[in-house]
């Protein structure tokens, strides 16, 4: 029997998926508005494909699903100096109901100068906001949650090529699930920078950094767990070969938990976001990670991952890419409580004909081993996305 409720859900999603497979072809879309010095762009993106895991949990739930992605951005043009306000609404629908329908809502805008190709910038700085109901492979299950976040820097020059650098980064992750932890945290550093060449600057910086986790359900008298952080690290930003640009950061730094649990322990901390063009059709891309934070729980997390990723154009508009890197994660309360070890690897084909449009069909495998049972899974996933700019 049908009832009205039904029908109308039916309704509305039947006109989803028209939106969403609306966003696999191209249109013939001009600029929202531009003008000399400002714009109002947009881009319409869509996917459909099967993931067999939805909450990354041993023997979750696999389903087809449908997504469509519209977004705006307000921008500077002709300007030396960059200025852009995004916003983004992602709407997703699983086919056989095997996790109800979600909207996801993104704000972000970024300010910096000057903005050139190869050109550090002096200052920079940006904000954002987003609600997402991602699956968090510590829980086993999508959880909804906000998260703001705010990021500066900015450099002093002292004389010749030596000058002060400074960066800071605080965010704020608000889940609304009681049974889980409210999360804060703001890093700031300071270091003496050098600029070895136009384009290639390296410094050797000092941080500290505050979090705290607070349960949400406070009416049990659970305590909020704070974390003081000392780092000292040195940084390469910039050209650093002819063909390798980005940046890298290494160090050590020293991590004390109180209030809900008592901790403390010495960790190396890395990171590098570097860009290697091979050649003309060949792009290597590596993103690494290692520091410390928190669980949606309040558990101390221990974080190490590396991501590598290949983009090759193969003749004219076509190109692949292959991507795939490991992660170690350990978590810890007053003592290690689990560690967990993971995998994840894909490929993807796409067709680029120009910078508006684009189409591609990607697979992605992954395996999680934990010392925790609940916690050990794998996951496929199949799609077939395209993208339009206007």
């Amino acid at each position: 029997m049908h009832t009205e409720a039904t029908t109308g859900r039916r309704s509305r999603r039947a006109g989803f998926y028209l939106l969403a497979m609306g966003a696999l072809s191209p249109v013939a879309w001009g600029a929202i508005w531009q003008s000399q010095d400002w714009a109002l762009t947009g881009k319409l993106s869509g996917a459909t494909g099967y993931d067999s895991n939805l909450t990354l949990a041993r023997n979750g739930p696999g389903d087809m699903f449908v997504q469509a992605r519209p977004e705006l951005s307000f921008l500077r043009r002709n300007s030396g100096t960059e200025f852009h306000v995004d916003t983004a609404i992602t709407a997703s629908e699983f086919i056989n109901g095997r996790q109800p329908g979600q909207t996801d809502l993104l704000f972000s805008a970024t300010y910096g100068y000057p903005f050139a190709p190869d050109v550090i910038p002096l200052y920079k700085s940006s904000v954002a906001w987003q609600r997402t109901s991602e699956p968090d492979q510590y829980l086993g299950q999508r959880v909804q949650h906000d998260r703001a976040s705010i990021t500066g820097e900015g450099f002093v020059s002292l004389s010749g090529k030596l000058g002060l650098r400074g960066e800071v980064d605080a965010y704020v992750d608000e889940y609304e699930e009681r049974t889980l932890n409210s999360n804060s945290r703001w890093r700031a550093f300071a270091g003496l920078a050098y600029e070895k060449r136009p384009g290639l600057q390296t410094s050797l910086n000092l941080g500290f950094a505050q979090g705290r986790s607070r349960p949400n359900r406070r009416e049990l008298g659970l305590s909020p767990i704070r974390s003081n952080e000392i780092y000292f690290t040195g940084r390469f930003r910039g050209e650093i070969t002819p063909k390798i640009t980005g940046n890298a950061y290494g160090g050590i730094g020293h991590v004390r938990y109180k209030g809900g649990y008592s901790n403390r322990y010495t960790l190396p901390v890395a990171g590098a976001d570097l860009t290697w063009s091979v050649n003309p059709r060949r792009t290597v891309v590596l993103a690494a990670y290692s520091g410390a934070d928190y669980a949606p729980d309040g558990q101390a997390v221990d974080t190490s991952r590396a991501f590598l990723s290949l983009t090759n154009v193969i003749v004219g508009s076509w190109q692949y890419t292959l991507r795939g890197g490991p992660t170690r994660t350990v978590f810890r309360r007053e003592v290690k409580q689990s560690t967990d070890h993971s995998w994840e690897g894909g490929t993807e084909f796409a067709y680029a004909p120009s910078n508006r449009f684009r189409v591609g069909l990607g697979l992605m495998a992954g395996t999680h081993d934990s010392d925790v049972r609940e916690r050990q899974y794998n996951r496929y996933v199949f799609t077939l996305d395209s993208s339009y700019r206007f």
